[in-house]
């Protein structure tokens, strides 16, 4: 005798509805890969139809530079971005600028050297109002390296860079011996002049562009700054101009991985879209600025209208929240 036995569709419909429903989270996976919806909570603001910055912050890393790996910088730069304006800021500062950091105060040398990279970073927010939201050491041969992905920078050395240097050298001269001329050999003193940059605009490539930059030109601390502002400057506005998602994220890994940094992938992919728009859209985003300020007992103090100078330039204003 045949038994009936009684409908299973309910379990059909539900595995029915089961299948759609993961299927629909596929899709809507896939989806939001591709096209990403706004993050509420992302300050940039960047939508994925139009890249055009609209930050309503600025962002403000410290660069440092060695001669070696293990040693303390000699060489600050701060790197403000604005976003909205899409303008980017260096600021070159002297190592000897005085700086408050845990109750002790010292040059950002010996910040550096007593207490590390965020100590000096605190001590400049402390001084300037800045926050500094990042910092990257490079040493010579990790700057080399970065230069020489990104490509040879344009510097216009406005003037012959000559190095004097005084040799012995062999002279032969005509010397009258009783009556009759003779020709003997004397060691002199000769001032000789070597050209080490010759004036005129050249694309210097790492090594090249080091050298440039930590030489002692003895025309003054800010001329040296003035140098190394034009050549940050520069590597901006010539070297990014038009370059790829690909090309500026090698470049963001390789400060990752052979520098002394705090940053990390993703801070680099959360800037990324607004960063690429401004150097494709902009024909100068760059520029540089020098301060200002007396040396007292050895270290360089900076003036007050200095400092709300700077913060003009970075267009930075001070909020209750953030009185500094």
């Amino acid at each position: 005798m045949a038994v009936k036995r009684k409908s299973n569709w309910y379990i059909y419909l539900i595995a029915l509805i089961a299948s759609f429903a993961v299927l629909g989270l596929f899709v809507s996976s896939i989806w939001n890969r591709l096209m990403p919806e706004d993050d509420e909570n992302n300050i940039y603001k960047v939508s994925k139809n139009d890249f055009r910055p609209s930050a309503e912050i600025n962002l403000t890393s410290l660069i440092m530079l060695s001669d070696m790996k293990a040693a303390t910088p000699k060489y600050y730069m701060l790197m403000n971005y604005q976003p909205r304006n899409e303008v980017i800021v260096f600021v070159p500062l002297r190592e000897n600028m005085k700086v408050n950091y845990g109750g002790n105060s010292g040059s950002l040398y010996e910040m550096y050297d007593n207490y590390g990279a965020s100590a000096v970073c605190r001590g400049i927010e402390d001084l300037t109002g800045i926050e500094i939201v990042h910092y990257v050491k490079f040493d010579r041969l990790s700057f080399i390296d970065f230069i020489n992905m990104a490509g040879e920078v344009y510097v216009n050395v406005p003037s012959d860079v000559v190095e004097k240097e005084v040799k012995n050298v062999l002279k032969k001269e005509m010397i009258d011996v009783d009556g009759e001329m003779q020709e003997v050999t004397r060691q002199v003193k000769e001032t000789i002049e070597n050209v080490i940059y010759k004036e005129g605009v050249h694309n210097m490539d790492g090594e090249t562009l080091y050298g440039y930059l930590t030489y002692d030109f003895g025309r003054g601390v800010d001329y040296t700054l003035a140098v190394q502002g034009s050549a940050a400057m520069n590597m901006i506005n010539k070297n990014f101009r038009g370059i790829s998602d690909t090309q500026t994220q090698s470049l963001a890994e390789a400060i990752i991985k052979s520098t002394e940094t705090d940053i990390v992938i993703k801070d680099y992919t959360t800037i990324q879209p607004v960063l690429n728009y401004t150097t494709a859209n902009s024909i100068s985003p760059c520029e540089y600025y020098i301060t200002y300020g007396d040396t007292e007992g050895g270290y360089f103090i900076l003036s007050e209208n200095c400092k709300k100078t700077l913060l003009d330039r970075l267009d930075i204003r001070k909020t209750d929240n953030n009185e500094k």
